[in-house]
């Protein structure tokens, strides 16, 4: 099942009872599942970041935009609102950050997904190109710039996810990584990669975390 529309969602823990945080993302899902445009839920548990708070990642998996907008205004999302603020997460979960991405795609090293593997987040901010030949150029360099970092470290796997809003004039990529270990802060990028390097690329936040559950239909 193929989901190209994700909805990001940045939580902590209030009171550090991470065993009822991850018993309620469970019955929090349990009914989202009311709405079928629901495909698949991953979370993660945070082991390090940097510009982040957040102790967990939920991605939320669409079929498309049109698919995310009818569970978003539907009533299983709002009966799951209405049990947050009436039940434990009211007081034990805190929203961080909420955002949607488009995935652009995913390169791989390794078939499959190791169990163990350590997941990296870098929000990506970049100018967004003047001219579609500027686009084609910009996405060359950073597929090169990906090809180098599953070459040559511990990485085996790499999502590109763009956001679907940003500030006026850039562009944001989530870059998602797998490994059997832990990367740099920042990327490092490679002189010489094909395509043409944007004028300027900042990291506003890295976080990495491990899988500890995943629903799908």
């Amino acid at each position: 099942m193929k989901s190209d529309y994700l909805n990001l969602v940045f939580t902590r823990s209030c009171d550090g009872d991470h065993a009822s945080l991850q018993r309620w993302y469970n019955d929090h899902i349990a009914i989202l599942w009311d709405c079928e445009a629901l495909q698949r839920a991953t979370l993660w548990r945070r082991e390090s970041g940097r510009g982040n708070e957040a102790d967990y990642v939920c991605a939320y998996a669409f079929a498309d935009e049109a698919a995310f907008l009818t569970y978003e205004h539907g009533p299983a999302r709002e009966a799951a609102r209405q049990v947050l603020l009436d039940g434990w997460g009211r007081d034990g979960i805190a929203i961080t950050e909420r955002r949607q991405f488009r995935r652009q795609w995913t390169q791989r090293r390794q078939p499959g997904d190791a169990l163990d593997a350590l997941h990296t987040f870098w929000l990506l901010r970049l100018p967004t190109p003047a001219t579609p030949a500027d686009k084609a150029a910009q996405a060359r360099w950073m597929a090169d710039q990906v090809h180098h970092l599953l070459g040559s470290g511990n990485a085996h796997a790499a999502t590109q996810m763009r956001a679907v809003s940003a500030e006026a004039g850039t562009t944001e990529v989530l870059l998602g990584l797998q490994s059997l270990g832990p990367l740099p802060d920042q990327p490092h990028w490679r002189e010489g990669a094909w395509g043409q390097p944007p004028q300027a690329v900042s990291v506003p936040w890295r976080w990495s975390g491990r899988v500890v559950a995943e629903w799908s239909r």
